[in-house]
């Protein structure tokens, strides 16, 4: 019970986290449409956390893409998708390895 308590405030605060990156780099790079930012969510469980966007978040995010003759091309890329969730994932996983201490236990107690 105290562990499920202790795993849903890491991934709350995680969620927290990718959403306030997500959202400072959306606004210094003019993705100034409401839908940008709106469009997105978090669940949070005792043992998940579910991000839910549109597709165009993760088209953005990409390197490349094919013209019409099937040929590939680079553009410009927005890493508002993988740089910023990988990095958060790290933190997690770190967080719950190493972060369920007797002190966490008895604060959240």
């Amino acid at each position: 019970m105290l562990k499920g308590r202790f795993v849903k405030r890491v991934l709350s605060t995680q969620a927290t986290a990718i959403n306030l990156a997500q959202v400072k780099y959306m606004a210094s790079n003019n993705f100034t449409s409401s839908d940008w930012i709106n469009d997105r969510g978090f669940t949070t469980t005792e043992t998940a956390l579910e991000y839910s966007q549109k597709l165009k978040h993760r088209f953005v995010d990409m390197k490349t893409r094919k013209n019409s003759k099937g040929n590939k091309k680079r553009k410009v890329q927005h890493p508002i998708h993988n740089k910023i969730i990988w990095g958060h994932y790290n933190n997690i996983v770190r967080e719950l390895a190493h972060g369920y201490t007797e002190a966490v236990k008895e604060e959240l107690s």
